[in-house]
């Protein structure tokens, strides 16, 4: 049987986590940048709500809320539908922890109103009602990852002194 030194297994963990600090960092700085480059991007378009709600995720024990919104817009060349409040990927781009913050989200949402949609011309179906990035998850991510790569430097230093 081959032995394995404390000093390999201390550095094969904080490679795993300078690996995960890193990804997470670029993941998070990948959608802000995708996020900013959107409302950067884009256009406006009337457009009229069709409905409004709140969608409940459980996870575990964690709970968190979902802005639901549906829309209907006009580009220059067809009538499309929509259902982000947040630029990003997905309308779960942005959860809440609470059911009143996302009431306080859809305020100014009302089915039937007329609204002001943002839509990424280089991707029509890539729209959106609050043109402006949200940094809390993604900073939040780029910390996380950030942790974990000062983490895996100060391991070493930690586990030697000892």
């Amino acid at each position: 049987m081959v032995g394995v030194s404390e000093t390999t297994v201390l550095g094969v963990v904080s490679g795993v986590l300078a690996l995960a600090g890193i990804a997470l960092l670029w993941d998070g700085a990948r959608q802000y940048r995708h996020q900013r480059g959107a409302v950067r991007r884009a256009q406006t378009a009337s457009g009229t709500i069709e409905s409004t709600g709140v969608d409940r995720i459980e996870d575990g024990s964690q709970v968190v809320y979902v802005p639901r919104v549906e829309y209907e817009y006009l580009t220059p060349t067809r009538r499309r539908h929509g259902d982000r409040l947040y630029p990003g990927a997905s309308r779960y781009t942005k959860l809440f922890h609470s059911e009143s913050a996302v009431e306080a989200a859809l305020a100014g949402y009302e089915p039937g109103a007329s609204t002001t949609v943002y839509y990424d011309p280089e991707a029509p179906d890539h729209a959106f009602l609050e043109p402006s990035p949200h940094r809390g998850p993604t900073l939040a991510r780029m910390g996380f990852g950030a942790g974990l790569v000062g983490l895996a430097v100060v391991l070493p230093v930690v586990v030697g002194s000892i």
